[in-house]
């Protein structure tokens, strides 16, 4: 038994993949308009919802069972997301952007 538990428990990056596929594809999905078929993501709506969505998750899990189990978590989570940013940010530098960015706020 002991075994099949550290199957389930055994980070599974192609899951990891699909599952993050998928969320980009509802996330552009739902913000399409569909009169003109561009999706205009709403970065803090969007940045709130995936939170929301952690939260959900992480509340059903061990790793919330107490207080500071949560806040390292937590805190886990801001380092990965900090190294993700930033291996993102050369990955664009060097290749360019994969979709398209209007900045609102920079629009006459």
């Amino acid at each position: 038994m002991t075994e099949h538990i550290k199957e389930i428990d055994a980070f599974d990056r192609a899951y990891c993949e699909r599952v993050r596929e998928a969320l980009w594809k509802a996330v552009v999905d739902v913000s399409r308009d569909p009169a003109t078929g561009v999706a205009v993501l709403r970065n803090y709506e969007v940045y709130d919802a995936l939170l929301q969505l952690q939260a959900m998750i992480l509340a059903s899990s061990k790793e919330a069972q107490s207080p500071r189990r949560a806040r390292e978590t937590s805190e886990e989570f801001a380092k990965r997301l900090r190294q993700l940013v930033a291996r993102y940010r050369r990955k664009y530098e060097a290749v360019g952007l994969p979709f398209e960015v209007v900045h609102t706020d920079e629009l006459q």
